[in-house]
């Protein structure tokens, strides 16, 4: 039994150096001179029956076509999958661009027209009225005959007792280029007073005796009538 064991040790560790490869004897070769062989000619293989004349290349011409068609398909899928999504992208971006933005109208653009405020007609000159010269009255004698409403106040000059003497005196002083005014007798009075002024009320009639006093050698003086 131990024998065994010991053998079977033994084989076992004869295996472990062998690696588990069965013993070979080695022999030294023998080195004999080389034979020249004929050219043999080739038989050839014969084909079996309905097989292809083209020979084998290790690829099957119809399943490389299937394949590319394949991926030809394919790629036009992912191609026109790209091209939906870009699409829809862009127009997506455009819809909300054109929705955010403002529209822009030419009237917001372009200023407002300004308009020129029409020329006002020029007025047509008026025709020139020739002015027309009053016509100059010569100083003239006026008769009083009577009283008016409200009295009136003369610068009486001279009084006459005939009308003559009073209307040569008064033509003289018509010819002067003063007016003159006769008042004829009334009431008591007898005389006829020769006047070289008429006026509204005592003051403008005093004033104007100061002033033309020295213009004559009778003494002036005022008539209320």
């Amino acid at each position: 039994m131990s024998e065994n064991k010991s053998k079977d040790h033994n084989s076992q560790s004869d295996n472990d150096e062998d690696f588990g490869l069965p013993p070979v004897n080695v022999s030294p070769l023998k080195s004999d001179p080389p034979k020249l062989v004929a050219d043999q000619p080739a038989v050839p293989v014969a084909q079996e029956s309905g097989s292809s004349s083209v020979p084998d290349t290790g690829k099957n011409p119809e399943k490389k076509e299937k394949k590319d068609r394949t991926n030809w398909v394919i790629l036009l899928i992912l191609l026109f999958i790209l091209a939906v999504g870009y699409g829809v992208y862009h127009f997506g971006l455009m819809e909300d661009f054109n929705r955010n933005t403002p529209e822009v109208t030419t009237e917001d653009t372009t200023p407002p027209a300004v308009e020129s405020p029409e020329p006002e007609p020029s007025p047509e000159p008026e025709a020139a009225i020739p002015e027309t010269e009053e016509p100059t009255t010569a100083p003239q004698l006026t008769e009083i005959e009577g009283r008016e409403g409200s009295p009136r106040y003369f610068l009486v000059v001279g009084s006459f007792i005939d009308d003559d003497l009073a209307r040569d005196y008064s033509s003289r002083l018509n010819n002067s280029g003063l007016n003159t005014f006769l008042v004829h007798p009334y009431g008591n009075i007898n005389f006829y007073r020769l006047a070289v002024g008429q006026f509204e009320n005592l003051d403008l009639a005093l004033e104007a005796m100061e002033s033309s006093q020295n213009d004559y050698k009778e003494n002036l003086w005022v008539l209320k009538y």
